[in-house]
């Protein structure tokens, strides 16, 4: 059973942050938090939890960072958000906005499981160099019944009332995760 949650439906839930724009995976390669949910651990203290993903320098981070989002993480107590199925049909940065169009499986996500997608989706893309916000679409239409399109870091709610992201602490070594609890 999920945990009972309270958030504003306008905004995104989250316990932790500490997203920057990094300089490692500007040009393909690096270290990037690849953010996942927490919620059916019942011990969790927060939302949403990271593991730290290394792209190969030969790797496109928008593609990358995906593929990594769609499998599950390593560390026990995170799982991936998004449904069985779902697939990327098209991405673009266009003056700090990455619009990613995704396969109908999204569009089947509502209430927490939908605000915890894009809870992990604004996190782990606004790392990228260049990307400010994610604008999400499913089969090329906005989804209808989200009260906001643009996804910023500021329309993340953090957990402890705080009203912006504890600042950045070194980055874990790729591979080791802040995990949940």
């Amino acid at each position: 059973m999920k945990k009972v949650l309270t958030l504003a439906l306008t905004g995104l839930l989250l316990g932790l942050c500490g997203c920057t724009g990094s300089s490692d995976g500007a040009q393909g390669g690096g270290a990037y938090r690849v953010y996942y949910s927490a919620l059916d651990d019942q011990f969790a203290s927060m939302a949403v939890g990271w593991e730290t993903r290394e792209l190969p320098e030969d790797t496109q981070p928008v593609p990358g960072l995906l593929r990594a989002l769609f499998q599950d993480p390593d560390t026990q107590g995170l799982e991936s958000p998004f449904p069985d199925g779902v697939r990327l049909l098209s991405w673009a940065v266009e003056d700090g906005c990455l619009h990613l169009d995704l396969s109908e499986q999204y569009g089947g996500l509502t209430g927490i499981d939908l605000t915890i997608a894009d809870a992990c989706l604004t996190l782990t893309f606004c790392q990228v160099e260049g990307v400010e916000a994610v604008y999400v679409t499913v089969e090329g239409s906005e989804i209808p019944y989200r009260p906001i399109q643009r996804l910023t870091l500021e329309d993340v709610l953090l957990s402890t009332g705080q009203e912006s992201p504890p600042p950045q602490t070194e980055t874990p070594a790729a591979g080791e995760s802040q995990a949940p609890g």
